[in-house]
């Protein structure tokens, strides 16, 4: 896991130091890490806090880093949402080391997790880490999501009383919507002729699986770092799409589609992207598109995948 130099932290802490806030409009002050925490504070706070990404469209959000904006950014927030996992290294080590009274909500906090002890099911594993390591991609379940939003309304309403009402209503809307969205997953698990999916890819659907009853195989954990596929990974997964008849193969969204089209062409199963919500593209993010426009997408690759 990567961690700042002392060089690069000095200079971004230079950079803060240097910096002039900009002048206030009135409205709260919102930075997240990723996409899921920039969703979830646009559906609770909408147009009453200026809500700001630092992850840029379309980004890795394994491997970035903050620039010395980001870091002015964060420290002049009213609330800094952050996922609150590993891949975030950067975001407590600016917490604990500035002066600053940010308000934070990491959305570890705010659900039950789970850990990733269990290397069943995936087949290319990474060296063993010491002690339980915590699966960050807490916002795939969306039971989670549901006590993601309603926690973080609760936040909203705590810092600005006078909005509370407003953001109730934001969050009870889109609470709403999520229910309904379980409710198709539900559905489409049940009516399946199949119960396992087969990721060619890193495996960050942990709480999805657990919270539909699906099994899964998948080529990498969650948050692995391995950029080549070994030989025995796709001659594993070759032969398991193969013994078991299976029609799709999926990849999470802006990952390499290099070993499912293997997987593809030696099988003739089709390829299908499940988007894992870490982030989105470009063109996507200017549309405006939310948490639940991905997961609706995600329901109908499942019902491809499990029949």
């Amino acid at each position: 896991m990567k961690r700042f130099s002392l060089i690069v932290f000095s200079l971004l802490l230079f950079a803060v130091s240097c910096s002039r806030a900009p002048e206030a409009d009135g409205r709260l002050k919102v930075t997240c890490t990723n996409f899921p925490a920039y969703d979830a504070a646009r559906a609770v706070f909408s147009d009453r806090a200026d809500i700001r990404m630092i992850l840029p469209y379309g980004g890795e959000s394994h491997s970035y880093e903050p620039t010395g904006d980001d870091v002015v950014r964060i420290i002049e927030s009213d609330l800094f949402i952050h996922s609150g996992g590993e891949s975030e290294y950067f975001a407590q080590r600016i917490i604990d080391s500035l002066d600053s009274d940010v308000r934070t909500f990491a959305l570890t906090d705010n659900v039950s997790v789970l850990f990733t002890e269990s290397d069943e099911g995936i087949i290319q594993k990474e060296e063993e880490e010491e002690g339980e390591v915590v699966d960050e991609h807490v916002w795939t379940g969306i039971s989670n999501e549901i006590d993601i939003i309603n926690n973080l309304c609760r936040t909203a309403c705590e810092m600005d009383e006078e909005g509370a009402e407003y953001y109730r209503a934001n969050a009870a809307s889109y609470v709403k919507q999520l229910e309904e969205l379980r409710s198709e997953f539900e559905e489409t698990v049940r009516t399946a002729k199949r119960r396992t999916l087969v990721v060619t890819d890193r495996f960050p659907l942990l709480y999805f699986t657990e919270e539909f009853g699906l099994d899964y195989i998948a080529a990498y954990p969650g948050c692995a770092a391995e950029t080549e596929v070994s030989a025995s990974t796709v001659a594993r997964i070759i032969d398991y799409v193969r013994e078991n008849d299976i029609p799709v193969v999926l990849h999470m969204e802006l990952a390499n589609t290099l070993l499912s089209e293997t997987v593809a062409d030696e099988t003739g199963c089709r390829v299908l992207e499940f988007s894992a919500c870490h982030n989105v593209s470009r063109r996507e993010g200017l549309a405006g598109v939310t948490y639940i426009d991905l997961m609706k997408r995600n329901v109908e690759v499942l019902k491809e995948a499990l029949n």
